[in-house]
């Protein structure tokens, strides 16, 4: 992770690679095509547009300099971008701070290389919230993602996946988070009861725990429940617990 790093050290790598593409880089593979109009709306408050470096580099003469903020600026963005501040908040965001480096220079193969991570961590998010029921989430995140304009394929793959998970007919239930941290008796019923509906429908299921521990403790109360049955099911990482049941 990049908070992790150090920033002299960060900023000396990023130097050596803008250096290297002043001497001649060839075009980057794909054209960014980001603009103000073609950003997604959005629920939360999306930004309208990054300063432009455009003004104050063009007044630096020295490409030594222009370089150093270039690179200052490609720190910043990956800042964001890692702290998934991806097009929020408004001037403070990763896909703001590349797009600025790109107004100024379109073959920064950094910057476009950071359009492309910020389309990737959107069909990530999409996926998680499709994996849970949420279908409206999913939708916006795919949204915001095709505004950007470049992974389109990649788009294009997760908006399937979602499609498919509203086809499919599928119960959700979700489990008190306090209720599943102290072990309660309450909750072992209430999973207990979960396993006896899907032993009965002849479902499977997805578990989505907060550790690989306490799905593993949930899959077990289920299984208890029906009497060491076997049950068809997965466990998956998410910070809302709850038992997706797909119905056959």
């Amino acid at each position: 992770m990049l908070n992790n790093v150090n920033k002299t050290g960060f900023v000396c790598v990023l130097l050596v690679i803008m250096l290297a593409s002043c001497a001649g880089n060839e075009s980057a593979s794909i054209v960014y095509s980001g603009s103000n109009e073609s950003k997604p709306d959005a629920t939360d408050s999306d930004t309208q547009g990054g300063a432009s470096l455009e003004g104050p580099l063009s007044n630096i003469s020295d490409p030594f300099v222009r370089q150093r903020i270039l690179a200052d600026m490609l720190y910043e963005a990956r800042l964001a971008y890692e702290d998934n501040r991806l097009m929020s908040p408004a001037g403070s965001n990763a896909y703001d701070g590349f797009k600025a480096i790109l107004d100024f220079e379109p073959d920064n193969e950094v910057a476009l290389q950071g359009i492309r991570d910020i389309v990737m961590r959107y069909t990530e998010l999409a996926d998680a919230a499709t994996r849970l029921g949420q279908y409206d989430s999913a939708q916006s995140y795919l949204n915001r993602a095709a505004g950007i304009g470049v992974n389109t394929g990649v788009i294009a793959d997760a908006r399937q996946r979602l499609e498919q998970a509203r086809e499919t007919r599928m119960e959700i239930f979700d489990l008190d988070p306090d209720a599943l941290t102290s072990r309660s008796l309450e909750m072992m019923v209430e999973l207990g009861d979960i396993g006896q509906h899907i032993r009965n429908i002849e479902a499977v299921f997805l578990i989505n725990a907060r550790t690989d521990e306490e799905g593993r403790w949930i899959y077990k109360i289920m299984r208890e429940a029906v009497g060491g049955s076997r049950l068809r099911g997965n466990i998956g990482i998410a910070s809302e617990p709850s038992i997706q049941v797909v119905i056959p």
